[in-house]
């Protein structure tokens, strides 16, 4: 097929390995380019393939696919823009992942050999690719379990590798020194004390736990940017664990600091200025590159939604003008399915001991399209110990009453005192759970909601609109919180903190709440989109019916009729 050369000049102007390169730079490249188009179902490489080109999505979508075990597993669906095989240009390894047409598919092809032949003449570009491919290698390696179906990695890192030696250094000093230490007291100073040995078997592990708690730590901490957020993950083993993220459309400025020491060893900062705060990559390499991407991928974001705007007006225009409309059925779908209301299913309310029982210690459940939490069990338990061990002692102090035992106590006097012991004990115990279950956090179609019910009957209820939702993170602290995966959610709204606390898998839960987020802002966003798109196009086709319509004539002060000039 042939693309317009202005057309392809544009296009790859706007690729984000590209956006870097002078007009003349992008006109050398474009010369290079070839597109090639697919069906669905096509395959444009295989795993284990020569790695021959790279590829730029055009038109349509790309799926790139894994096949672990023979099973394949889907990395991304791949957008018009985004790039795929470009650790061709760089290495000669074979394919790792398979890449395939998604519906009919337009891509451009820029072979190693075009790209070795001009490469001097584009500076920067390598490092980006080399970003490019150490993101999509380590997000292949690394479980994401929150991303969403259509979300898919653009950049991942980690800290800079002298990080992880800074952190390593102490132990390895630990493990050295105990070596050292052990060596002098056993064959130096004290040969015929033990001395020595226990230096060693105490020096050593703690220096290899140590080593090894540096590592995984230095390991799990990432800064992600993806199609739809920036994501910061921070994880101290075993002890904490946070994640803070930002909806690319909250970006406001991209930055970047070093310090002398990360100047010198080739490490810095990327400040991510968004609406409600900074999110800060710490001490990361490619510092400048890093920073371009997320420049580049954030205004990408911008630009394809004005395009898809200005894509429904035209469709828009051609309905109200009556012109043919090539997608007129499937936009008429699209739009009756984004402006359908989300239908309430009427329930009856249950009894007393149907609603205390139903979803009994269950931490997630949805209803009606809301998606309910309670406090972990965790806190349910540590609310109850007391009331349950008194409990037991009750019990069995009437087991030993009847038994015989206890009897310096008269038996109707001391079973009469226990069972109203019992009694009371159980009062107690219903309290708490009703209080453990009335207090709630839920996430509807478009709110989320903080809910606090005292069995009693006090009440308190925060809410917010997702739609004034500003960022979201979490935190899990303490060992407890660690072994039983349970934390805190924390939505900032204006100058308003809401908390979800002591919930289950705080990651799923600020995963579901930026789902809803998102859901929540297109439907806004469209309903304003659709009325402005509804009135512009009424005033377009008012005035095309007016001035289709023949003029008026008028009369003349003879009587006569003349038409106008």
């Amino acid at each position: 097929m042939e693309i317009r050369f202005d057309a392809l000049v544009e296009f790859i102007s706007q690729v984000p390995i590209f956006t870097t390169l002078s007009l003349a730079e992008v006109h050398r490249l474009a010369r290079v380019f070839k597109p090639f188009a697919y069906e669905d179902g096509d395959l444009i490489f295989e795993v284990d393939d020569d790695s021959q080109a790279m590829y730029v999505v055009y038109e349509g979508r790309v799926a790139l696919e894994l096949e672990p075990g023979g099973e394949n597993h889907a990395i991304a669906k791949l957008n018009s823009g985004d790039i795929f095989g470009e650790e061709a240009l760089l290495y000669d390894d074979p394919r790792y992942y398979r890449a395939v047409a998604s519906g009919s598919v337009v891509v451009l092809r820029l072979d190693v050999g075009d790209f070795l032949s001009i490469n001097a003449a584009l500076p920067g570009v390598e490092a980006l690719l080399e970003v490019s491919i150490h993101s999509r290698q380590l997000s292949t390696r690394v479980s994401l379990p929150w991303l969403h179906e259509d979300e898919y990695v653009h950049v991942m890192t980690r800290r800079h590798p002298a990080i992880l030696w800074s952190k390593l250094l102490v132990p390895i000093l630990i493990g050295v020194g105990a070596v050292f230490l052990g060596a002098l007291m056993q064959w130096l100073w004290l040969p015929e004390q033990a001395y020595g040995w226990i230096t060693l078997a105490l020096g050593l592990p703690v220096s290899l736990v140590w080593l090894f708690w540096a590592y995984f730590d230095w390991r799990n901490d990432y800064f992600i940017v993806t199609n739809k957020r920036v994501v910061w993950i921070e994880k101290v083993a075993f002890i904490y664990e946070s994640r803070q993220e930002a909806p690319l459309r909250t970006i406001m400025s991209v930055g970047i600091h070093r310090s002398r020491m990360g100047t010198a060893l080739g490490y810095g900062d990327v400040v991510v200025t968004t609406y409600v705060g900074t999110i800060r990559l710490r001490e990361i390499a490619h510092t400048e590159t890093t920073a371009t991407l997320i420049e580049s991928y954030w205004h990408r974001s911008e630009t394809m939604n004005r395009r898809e705007e200005a894509q429904i007006m035209v469709r828009k225009l051609e309905e109200k003008l009556d012109l043919p409309v090539s997608d007129q059925q499937a936009y008429e779908q699209e739009t009756t399915h984004r402006g359908q209301a989300d239908e309430v299913s009427e329930t009856k309310e249950p009894g007393f001991f149907a609603w205390l029982l139903s979803d009994f210690i269950r931490l997630r459940y949805e209803q009606d399209g809301a998606i309910t939490y309670r406090k972990h069990w965790f806190v349910l338990i540590q609310h109850m110990w007391l009331p349950t061990v008194l409990m037991a002692f009750a019990i069995a102090a009437a087991v030993l009453r009847l038994g015989g035992e206890l009897a310096f106590l008269p038996i109707t006097t001391a079973l009469a005192v226990i069972l109203l012991i019992i009694f009371a004990v159980f009062l107690w115990l219903l309290y708490v759970y009703i209080d453990w279950r009335n207090d709630v956090f839920m996430v509807t179609l478009d709110q989320i909601i903080d809910l606090d019910r005292k069995p009693l009957g006090k009440i308190r209820r925060r809410s917010a609109p997702l739609e004034n939702v500003l960022s979201i993170e979490y935190e899990r602290t303490g060992l407890w919180g660690y072994l039983f995966n349970f934390g805190t959610v924390y939505i900032v709204v204006g100058t308003m903190r809401l908390s979800f606390d002591h919930v289950y898998n705080p990651s799923e839960v600020q995963e579901d709440i930026f789902y809803r987020m998102g859901e929540r802002l297109d439907k806004v966003r469209q309903f304003e989109i659709d009325a402005e798109r509804e009135r512009v196009s009424e005033w377009i086709a008012s005035y095309h019916r007016k001035t289709a319509e023949p003029l008026p004539t008028r009369k003349t002060r003879l009587g006569g009729n003349r038409r106008p000039e």
